[in-house]
């Protein structure tokens, strides 16, 4: 039997327990409805948290990723439009060299093509000096990731390793000037890699009379080739260009480079022989150029591939973050209503009980 008492009000303090209660699972309800997430802090689910938290790092980590990954898109975007401007110009120049090889054109025509071709080439030169991404030199020869023999690395994934990375081959980022592509990546060449201004560009690997008007316009003297022609321009008044002193790339230092674009100019569009043994070097040049185009072809959908590969490891940690951290709102607009009535009722019932010990007064 319950007695009654003026100290201790039990129906009150049941009451007051209760509206507590109601009044936070309302709280709760309230702050992961205008939240959107059931997880706000570590006591709500301390495990579910620190996953969540994991998670989020995985999602930020694709976010980086998924941009390295454009990022490199853009790199491989900006070297082959140059590439392809290089090749343009590279098939004008042999279409200017097969003319100057047909035997048909005289002093001034040769000197017309001599100076087209020489000017294409000073172009070809400024592009593949200039041209850089983000600081990064692509075409000169001139950066580290040509230098080192490394490449560019793009991260395209959250961890560390190898399987994470996209390497970009460093022959890219080779010089693909004139005489870069003439001599120092000509596998052809008798001398391929060699540097220095003074290098035989215009000899062929194992096969030294493939270019004899070539030597003998460079070098002098006579030179025999390999059906027997023989060639000797210093009969004919020309002087041999490894004597001849050139204005250097125009800025007023002179040189006897003979691996420079005037001294090229000047010992191929001499006359058809010369012109005509230059043509396997200008194919030479196309065909680096082409192979690079492919590479980065090839790499440029890798790097798509795996940009869609991103995408869709982050749709599905963000969906396993979604249902582990989301907030359910049509639950919790549930949970919202039910503890809301359940407040006004405990406050309805505690005026009541905080009145029961009145009830005393009555038997005084």
């Amino acid at each position: 039997m319950a007695s009654i008492t003026i100290n201790t009000n039990i129906a009150s303090l049941t009451a007051q327990r209760n509206l507590s209660l109601a009044t936070d699972g309302m709280n709760t309800a309230m702050e992961r409805l205008t939240t959107g997430y059931k997880i706000n802090s570590g006591k709500d689910d301390a495990a579910g948290s620190s996953v969540s938290t994991l998670m989020e790092a995985q999602i930020s980590g694709y976010d980086v990723a998924e941009a390295n990954a454009a990022m490199g898109l853009s790199l491989l975007d900006t070297a082959e439009g140059v590439l392809d401007i290089v090749g343009d110009y590279l098939q004008r120049i042999r279409d200017l060299t097969e003319q100057a090889a047909n035997g048909t054109y005289g002093t001034s025509s040769m000197t017309a093509i001599r100076t087209e071709v020489q000017q294409r080439m000073e172009e070809i030169n400024r592009l593949c000096t200039v041209i850089d991404f983000n600081g990064v030199k692509l075409l000169d020869g001139t950066s580290i990731a040509a230098t080192s023999k490394n490449g560019i690395n793009l991260q395209v994934s959250n961890n560390s390793g190898k399987n994470n990375i996209i390497n970009l081959k460093y022959t890219l980022f080779e010089a693909a000037t004139l005489t870069a592509l003439l001599l120092t990546h000509n596998p052809n060449s008798a001398n391929p890699g060699a540097t220095g201004p003074n290098q035989a560009w215009y000899m062929r690997k194992g096969d030294p009379g493939a270019t004899a008007a070539l030597q003998a316009r460079i070098e002098g003297g006579t030179k025999i080739s390999d059906d027997n022609r023989e060639y000797n321009y210093e009969i004919k008044g020309y002087k041999k260009i490894e004597d001849n002193v050139y204005d250097w790339k125009d800025n007023r230092t002179t040189s006897a480079n003979k691996s420079c674009i005037t001294a090229i100019c000047d010992a191929v569009y001499t006359d058809d022989a010369t012109a005509r043994e230059f043509l396997t070097f200008i194919d030479d040049a196309i065909t680096n150029v082409s192979s690079r185009t492919s590479l980065i072809g090839a790499y440029m959908n890798r790097v798509e591939s795996a940009v869609d590969a991103i995408s869709v490891q982050k749709e599905n940690i963000v969906s396993a973050n979604s249902s582990l951290k989301d907030a359910d709102v049509a639950t919790e607009s549930s949970n919202y209503i039910k503890y809301q009535i359940l407040q006004q009722s405990s406050a309805t019932l505690l005026s009541t009980a905080n009145q029961t010990p009145s009830i005393a007064l009555n038997l005084l």
